[in-house]
């Protein structure tokens, strides 16, 4: 039988849902996910997998400071040689302790020196943005809304510069640079080229990226959208907002949100006349859920793919997974990215016309209110986004995926160990 270990970062509820939608599509394959994190674990046991723990276990507060760092609101990150090296020990312990003929990933850094150590061929699910072939042909690099001529040129000017810039980047964290050769390992110098696997599985809308995308290296395949599709029914609650007289808003922010952003968005939607479906409990202390505003309504993670007959809009972070979901709502949406790959989310669907972007940093009620408006009323943006539903709609980036993961055991192309 075959075997394929699934080592997502476990704190990331994208890259865990991810890997639990690929997995799905491999019945026939003996199936371990490991993780270092109890964020989202219970999803995958949820899901019918297994699931064993790795150490060093990543704390909570490690994993906001990653998250701190993916958005550039800082650059201490918890990854130090004596955390890289346990880490790869005990992910070469459990590929061969489980006999693993494939690892997929999401973000785990230290399986691109374990499963090269190990022999064992390595698949990387993940966003085109800030990929090698991305940057290096970039056109467009998101520093600004491109909604405006200058916002625009701002970007083409900055892709410029990207694309000189990205194919001489060496640069790599010290443990990085140490640890890979202690395991017989060398990784590429190019920065952007050692975060390449064997198999490269770009879950991007081909509706949206197709015929932008440039042509992939041979190790890149675009698979299409790969989105959480969580368990359970919709409850009565969100059917008896849906029957109501106002519109459903359902907000979002993933994992990557925060607690700031989060207030300052349910304020702004209080003025509103709509109701708001907001899964986001896990961001609100006591004192916060006293004080939410009455037409907000919290509640924990919902099955989000199961909501688009029920809202009229949503306002998200611009996750990959949350954009794809309200992409496949058939529903308009806002979008406040928090980082790079979310702006570029965000503005491919605003090339598109089916989304508002709005920027965290001038994020006011007004604002809010007035791209709220726009999503109800444009008939545009409803027409646009309804279009997208139905030209995605026979994507399954996950079954495709699956499909690429059989492909690549069954040729048994290992990375060289000592490559």
């Amino acid at each position: 039988m075959t075997r394929v270990v699934f080592a997502p970062e476990t704190f990331n509820l994208a890259e865990t849902t991810r890997a639990i939608e690929i997995a799905r599509h491999l019945p026939e394959a003996d199936v371990l996910f490991t993780g270092y994190s109890r964020a989202y674990a219970p999803l995958v046991e949820e899901a019918g997998f297994a699931f064993r723990m790795l150490s060093p276990e990543l704390s909570a507060s490690d994993g906001r400071q990653l998250i701190k760092v993916d958005q550039g609101r800082a650059l201490r990150h918890p990854f130090t040689e004596s955390v890289i090296r346990a880490r790869v020990r005990s992910e070469m312990a459990a590929f061969e302790s489980f006999g693993a003929d494939a690892v997929v990933i999401g973000t785990t850094l230290s399986t691109f020196i374990s499963a090269r150590a190990s022999g064992v061929p390595l698949v990387h699910a993940k966003p085109f943005a800030y990929s090698l072939p991305h940057l290096s042909r970039a056109t467009s690099f998101p520093v600004l809304p491109d909604g405006r001529a200058a916002g625009r040129a701002a970007n083409r000017i900055a892709a410029g510069l990207v694309r000189a810039a990205a194919p001489r980047l060496t640069f790599r964290p010290r443990a990085f640079r140490t640890v890979p050769g202690e395991f017989g390992v060398r990784l590429p110098r190019q920065t952007l080229a050692a975060l390449d696997a064997d198999v490269n599985l770009i879950t991007e809308l081909r509706a949206l990226h197709g015929a932008r995308a440039p042509e992939l290296p041979p190790n890149y395949r675009l698979v299409g959208p790969i989105y959480a599709r969580l368990p359970g029914e919709v409850p009565d609650r969100v059917k008896d907002l849906a029957n109501g007289r106002r519109p459903v808003v359902y907000l979002a922010l993933g994992s990557s949100g925060n607690r700031r952003l989060l207030l300052r968005l349910l304020a702004a939607l209080a003025d509103c006349p709509v109701e708001v479906l907001a899964p986001v409990r896990q961001y609100l202390g006591p004192a916060d859920l006293a004080a939410v505003p009455g037409n907000v309504h919290v509640t924990d993670l919902l099955p989000a793919h199961r909501l688009a007959p029920f809202i009229d809009l949503s306002v998200i972070h611009g996750g990959q997974g949350t954009v794809q979901t309200a992409c496949l709502s058939g529903k308009p949406f806002v979008g406040v990215p928090l980082q790079f790959e979310q702006r570029y989310n965000v503005a491919a669907c605003v090339r598109y016309g089916n989304a508002v972007q709005l920027s965290p940093h001038r994020l006011t009620p007004r604002r809010v209110r007035e791209a709220v408006r726009a999503c109800l009323q444009s008939a545009g943006l409803r027409d646009r986004a309804a279009e997208l539903a139905r030209e995605a709609a026979g994507e399954d980036g996950a079954l495709a995926s699956a499909d690429h993961i059989r492909a690549l055991i069954a040729g048994g192309a290992a990375y060289p160990p000592h490559g």
